[in-house]
């Protein structure tokens, strides 16, 4: 009996362990899975959410300002939707009717940059003889936003230079900011005669691309599209890739020719024509491979410019060289301004 009464003590305890044990563990695991599942409201995860187009991008520091929309991921079918312009300055093709626009392509809180170019080949009072046009392309800033916006607002009335729509800016949406530049050329500036797209890292010789190339006394080209043209180049499929491109985004094993992103030039009727079959087109982040595809959509081929005048690689400075030439990669900042200066200062004094 003695013995009966300890084993049974024995299970009684055994019993108590194994539930108070039991208690404690869903207690710290319930605890874990829900501050795991509960992210706090301020969390890089849940203020973006780049793959859900119906949340909205949560400023860190602006509960009152009205939110941008967040932008789809790139690889959504078609082009996401129409983006509404936040800064405008559609009164620049009003007061005169340019040769040439520049879509420059730059991050929005690059205001050093911005002020480079407009101190350098993006000055549009160079250029006496015919009229050059520069604008930024930049989107919603992607923190702080409510008080980096007041600082674009601010920039814009100071140069009224900047069109901004409410996607975020994101180096995955080059594309869209393209796109952003074509749609404001066909609809605020669709008398210009001609267009160039070009990264801010570069130095541009307008004056070549003007007279060399385009040639304002001859009758304006249709169908027009050139620069440094790449071909036989295709989608990257491996998934661990940044620049991975699925299957059922773009099947084929080599993407359509077309004109290196750094720097091409356009005739103004190809804005609209890419701007509307983009809309028909599954976007990829590869805004200039993109680019390519539509003109494959819309069987009109790019046009192989003459060698080596689209440069989308560094060449060190030689004031001949680059007398002769449209771009040149890898050139920004103080760097561009020594450039640029001696540049703008000597260049009559190479021989043609």
């Amino acid at each position: 009996m003695a013995a009966d009464r300890k084993f049974w003590r024995y299970c009684k305890i055994s019993v108590i362990a194994i539930f108070s044990f039991s208690t404690i563990y869903f207690y710290i695991t319930r605890r874990d899975h829900h501050h795991i599942s509960s992210p706090s409201p301020n969390s890089l995860e849940l203020r973006l959410q780049p793959n859900n187009p119906e949340l909205k991008l949560q400023p860190a520091d602006s509960p009152g300002l009205p939110l941008p929309l967040s932008t789809r991921h790139p690889l959504t079918p078609p082009y996401p939707y129409p983006y509404k312009f936040l800064l405008n300055p559609e009164e620049k093709c009003q007061k005169q009717k340019p040769f040439l626009v520049l879509l420059v392509i730059v991050e929005s809180h690059d205001a050093n940059t911005r002020l480079t170019i407009r101190e350098t080949w993006g000055n549009e009072s160079n250029y006496r003889d015919v009229a050059v046009v520069t604008v930024f392309l930049i989107g919603v800033p992607l923190f702080n936003v409510e008080s980096n916006q007041k600082l674009l607002e601010e920039e814009m009335k100071t140069y009224g230079d900047i069109v901004q729509q409410d996607f975020m800016d994101t180096y995955y949406n080059l594309t869209l900011k393209t796109l952003m530049g074509m749609e404001w050329i066909s609809k605020y500036c669709p008398g210009v005669s001609y267009v160039m797209k070009i990264d801010s890292d570069m130095f541009l010789n307008v004056e070549y691309l003007v007279h060399h190339l385009l040639q304002p006394g001859l009758p304006v080209r249709q169908n027009y599209i050139t620069g440094f043209i790449i071909a036989d180049t295709g989608p990257i499929r491996d998934k661990e890739n940044k620049w991975y491109v699925p299957m059922e985004v773009y099947p084929n094993d080599t993407y359509p020719p077309y004109a290196t992103g750094a720097g091409y030039v356009f005739s103004a009727d190809m804005a609209k024509k890419i701007y509307d079959v983009a809309q028909t087109i599954r976007v990829v982040p590869m805004e200039d491979a993109f680019v390519g595809i539509c003109l494959y959509e819309l069987k009109i081929p790019p046009t192989d410019s003459p060698p080596n005048i689209f440069n989308g690689y560094r060449i060190d400075y030689d004031l001949c060289q680059f007398n002769k030439l449209i771009t040149v990669h890898k050139y920004e900042g103080d760097e561009q301004r020594r450039v640029w200066t001696d540049f703008w200062t000597q260049r009559t004094g190479c021989k043609s």
